[in-house]
């Protein structure tokens, strides 16, 4: 049977999950924005450092919503809809930074043009192509999240171990999370979907704010 009640305590917890993740991403742009002006940072570096930051903030803050809406088909449906549309602009969003700023060079520019590229794509898929069939479109999330690893080696000559450690443990956050994403057998699966996703976004902060700004 059904448990109404259930549902409600998980989509509440869902939704207060990615409101913690919507004001920490806040502090985090900030945090990386100030971080940048103390080092005299480049242009390049604070449009870099907005879009990773803007995108984050509008994927906790559209899942949020989404959530905090579940019981509202029509409301719910648009912030779905921007919701995974922001997936897509995350992950190309994370990867601008790291790849314009830390990777650099002819590498960083293909890589970025390749990542948004991708990020187009999987978002028409989403929304126009299999907007019914999500298994399919979610599929892509991992291929296109790890693309980096393509370019590990220029990326290990030119940055510290130490940041490939917080980009692998953000990864690997996001990836082993994908079990509770696609599961419904396990109690509160969203739940702990949105805490990897968290752990995920936390890595990756602290990679670019201890070694790219």
């Amino acid at each position: 049977m059904y448990d109404l009640e259930k549902h409600s305590v998980e989509e509440k917890l869902n939704s207060f999950t990615h409101s913690i993740g919507a004001g920490l991403s806040i502090a985090g742009l900030v945090i990386l924005l100030q971080q940048t002006a103390v080092n005299g940072g480049s242009t390049l570096a604070y449009v870099s450092y907005s879009i990773y930051g803007s995108f984050q903030i509008l994927l906790y803050l559209s899942s949020a919503l989404t959530h905090q809406f579940s019981d509202m088909p029509r409301i719910n449906r648009v912030f779905r809809i921007i919701d995974q549309a922001a997936i897509y602009l995350l992950i190309a969003g994370t990867y601008t930074p790291a790849v314009l700023l830390g990777l650099q060079g002819v590498w960083g520019w293909i890589i970025f043009g390749v990542i948004w590229g991708i990020a187009l794509l999987g978002i028409l898929s989403k929304t126009l192509i299999f907007r019914e069939k999500h298994l399919i479109s979610d599929l892509m999330y991992l291929p296109m999240g790890w693309l980096l690893i393509f370019a590990v080696k220029p990326m290990m000559a030119v940055l510290p171990m130490d940041f490939m450690k917080w980009i692998f443990i953000g990864g690997g956050c996001y990836t082993f999370g994908i079990i509770f994403y696609i599961s419904k057998k396990i109690p509160m699966s969203h739940v702990i979907w949105h805490l990897f996703v968290l752990a995920g976004g936390i890595s990756f902060f602290m990679g670019f704010y201890l070694y790219l700004c």
